[in-house]
């Protein structure tokens, strides 16, 4: 029987798989500042939600101590070991936010690719400092969705895992 330390244990707690189904029964559970964001993409989150679980090769879910959702997390491959990373949160993440940063850098950092992507509502502050404590980098504005609404294009150079 192979051991497993508490650390592991606690880990594999908060941070496990996220199912087709757990993500369309949660998207009304998501904040209003992440529906926002993906409102002004002109996306209705009960759409996107699944469709990012489903089009990313790992996708995950995060849970508090108390086993409650704060959030999905994934990334979509691309070309040339790229991938647009993508993140949701419920409210239940405002609880645990060190734990959750502590989580979600560790969950970037086993990322296979050489660069993360996508972009961001602005007005979404968490959303911009958790990029910002990520390690993402602003790299531009952009007017997207059927509003004209301005997001931020972000990046991160990662090590590649391969090398």
């Amino acid at each position: 029987m192979e051991y497993i330390t508490q650390k592991e244990s606690r880990e594999s707690k908060l941070i496990k798989p996220a199912t087709l189904d757990l993500a369309w029964k949660s998207s009304k559970l998501l904040r209003w500042q992440d529906k926002r964001e993906m409102e002004g993409l002109g996306h209705p989150p009960f759409i996107v939600l699944p469709t990012s679980v489903a089009l990313s090769e790992d996708a995950i879910s995060f849970y508090t101590p108390a086993n409650e959702l704060c959030g999905f997390a994934g990334v979509v491959k691309e070309e040339n070991d790229i991938g647009l990373v993508w993140m949701l949160t419920t409210k239940a993440v405002e609880k645990i936010p060190i734990l959750f940063f502590k989580e979600a850098k560790k969950w970037i950092e086993r990322q296979p690719y050489t660069m993360l992507h996508n972009i961001a509502d602005p007005r979404n502050t968490m959303h911009m400092k958790l990029l910002h404590m990520l390690g993402f980098k602003r790299l531009c504005y952009k007017t997207v969705g059927p509003k004209s609404l301005t997001y931020v294009e972000f990046a991160k150079l990662c090590v590649n895992q391969s090398l």
